[in-house]
C-alpha cells in the first residue's frame, strides 16, 4: 500500500543510516503522553497484524488518505501546522506490504487521544455517555475499548458532519524500511503554534 509519513530530519537520517526506524517508548515520547491509548492500540496491532520485531513497542504513523483522498499530505498546508519552526521534517513516500498495515480513522484516533467514545451522531453521543456514566470502572473499560474498535471502521462517508469519517484514514505498522521508501521531500516547518 502507497503511504506517507511525515518525519523529523533525525528519523530520515536514521533510517538512511540503519536502514530501518522503529519506534519505542524513548524516541516516541509515548510515556508522557496519553499511554492507555497507544498501548490499547499496539494491542489491536497484535491481534489483527501480528506481533511487533524485538524491542518494538508502538507504531510507525502513515496517511493513506488525506482530505478524502487518497493523495499525499500537502506540504503547503503541514508546514504551518507541523513540528517547531524552523526545523526539517520529511515527506516520506513508501510501499508498505497491505499485510503489516492496520488502517484507522484519523479523526476517530483524535476522539480516543481524549478519551472520547465513538459516536456516528449527537443522538448516539448522549446514549453512549449516559450508559457510560452508570457503569463501573471495570465496566466503563471493557465498554471503551471496544467502542474504540469503530476506529478502525475507515469507510469514506461524504456529508459526515459528526465524525468526519474516512477524511483522515492513517496507517500504522511496526517498522519503516529504507527498502520501503520511494520519495522522500524535505521541507521547513512554519508553524506558528510551536516555537
Amino acid at each position: 500500500m502507497l503511504l506517507w509519513t511525515i518525519q523529523p530530519e533525525e528519523i530520515f537520517d536514521l533510517i538512511q543510516t540503519s536502514g530501518v526506524y522503529r519506534r519505542n517508548e524513548e524516541i516516541a515520547g509515548i510515556k508522557d503522553f496519553c499511554p492507555e491509548q497507544y498501548d490499547w492500540l499496539a494491542d489491536q496491532m497484535r491481534k489483527r497484524i501480528g506481533s511487533p520485531p524485538e524491542g518494538v513497542n508502538y507504531p510507525v504513523w502513515a496517511y493513506t488518505k488525506w482530505r478524502s483522498e487518497n493523495v499525499k499530505p500537502d506540504l503547503r498546508a503541514v508546514r504551518w501546522y507541523w513540528g517547531r519552526k524552523g526545523e526539517k521534517y520529511f515527506r516520506i513516500e513508501a510501499d508498505i506490504p497491505d499485510k503489516d498495515i492496520l488502517l484507522i480513522d484519523g479523526n476517530a484516533w483524535d476522539g480516543m487521544l481524549n478519551f472520547g467514545l465513538l459516536s456516528d451522531n449527537e443522538e448516539e453521543d448522549k446514549e453512549l455517555e449516559k450508559i457510560y456514566n452508570s457503569l463501573t470502572l471495570e465496566e466503563k473499560l471493557d465498554m471503551r475499548n471496544k467502542n474504540w474498535e469503530r476506529a478502525f471502521e475507515v469507510t469514506y462517508r461524504p456529508n459526515d458532519d459528526w465524525r468526519g469519517q474516512g477524511e483522515i484514514i492513517q496507517a500504522v505498522f511496526w517498522e519503516l524500511k529504507k527498502e520501503n521508501i520511494r520519495k522522500a521531500d524535505m521541507f521547513i516547518s512554519s508553524s506558528k503554534y510551536r516555537d
